[in-house]
Order: C-alpha cells, then structure tokens, then sequence
C-alpha cells in the first residue's frame, strides 16, 4: 500500500481525549483520558493514550496508524440532561459539514478522514472510531474545574471506555471503575 503511513506497522487501539482543559466543562475528555491512562498503567496495560486540543485534518493525522480509536469528548446538543454518556461510532454520526469546512480553515473529522483514505494514508474506518461523549453546557467558562454534574459522570465515561476496549479486544479484563477517582 502506498501513502503516508504505509511503512508503518500498524498499532492496534488510540484512546484519545479531546477539548481544552482551561474551558471548564469542555476538558471532560482530558479528564477521562487520564483517568483511563492511570488505570491502565496500574493494571500493566500499555495501550496508548493522548489528549488533544484539535479536529478535523489534525486529529485525522493523529490517527494515522491505528485501527481502533477510541474518542472521549464533551458534546452540547442540548437534547439530554448534564453529565449524560453516550457512546456512538463515527459511522453512526451525521455528517452535517460533509462537502464544507466546519471551521474556516479546516473540516470535519469524518472528512478528513475520508480524504486521508482516498490517499492510501492507513487510518482507522468510521466503524472503528468509538465516541464516548459526555453532555455538557458550560464549555466556554475560563477555569479548570469540572462543574460538579460533570465531574460525577465521569467514571461512567471511563467505565464505557473500559467496556469499548474490552469490546474491540485491546484489554484482557476491566478494572473497576466504581471507586472514586
């Protein structure tokens, strides 16, 4: 296969935590991510995990390699009470920006990826990019604290992305998730 990352050898799973630590709510993913990382580390696990503060063509990049990835995020449809988790692939999720930029300068992940594939670049498909989200408002407030509601649905979040490892064979066993954090 030719194309950026065809010499690779390809890495099995990608955990990865999306948002912006210092925007409240929106740092959820973070807070999973290492959370998961932790856990991982105590249990002799050594898949690979990442937070991030970018979309579109630069998390496509990020990808390149992998055959799984697993995204934590915070999402704001409104449509579900606070602190709410929901876990869904990229092939389950609407494109509303297919064929447009999302943002000025750049363009949905779904894109992207479907443009990085057209270019032989190895990357996960929609099906096996796991989404765990967690429904959040206040995701534009200057701190670094999660808001109380949020910050109780976040071993839920980290539970889901233990069972979607487990699911997709990344991990032999769960460690619980019940106690505190």
């Amino acid at each position: 296969m030719n194309g950026f990352g065809a010499g690779m050898q390809s890495k099995k799973t990608l955990v990865i935590g999306l948002g912006n630590p210092i925007l409240g709510d929106d740092g959820v993913g973070w807070v999973v991510a290492r959370e998961v990382e932790n856990r991982l580390r105590e249990s002799g696990h050594s898949l690979e995990v990442d937070c991030l503060s970018l979309g579109g063509l630069s998390l496509m990049e990020r990808m390149v390699g992998y055959q799984h990835v697993v995204l934590v995020d915070s999402l704001n449809t409104g449509q579900r009470p606070q602190g709410s988790v929901v876990s869904f692939t990229l092939e389950e999720l609407v494109d509303l920006t297919h064929g447009h930029a999302s943002a000025a300068h750049d363009v949905s992940l779904k894109t992207a990826l479907d443009m990085g594939r057209k270019l032989n670049v190895i990357l996960p498909a929609d099906k096996d990019v796991h989404v765990v989200a967690i429904e959040a408002q206040h995701v534009y407030d200057f701190k670094e604290e999660l808001s109380p509601v949020i910050a109780a649905a976040m071993l839920t979040a980290v539970q889901q992305v233990f069972d979607l490892l487990k699911e997709i064979n990344s991990i032999q066993y769960l460690t619980d998730c019940s106690s505190s954090v």
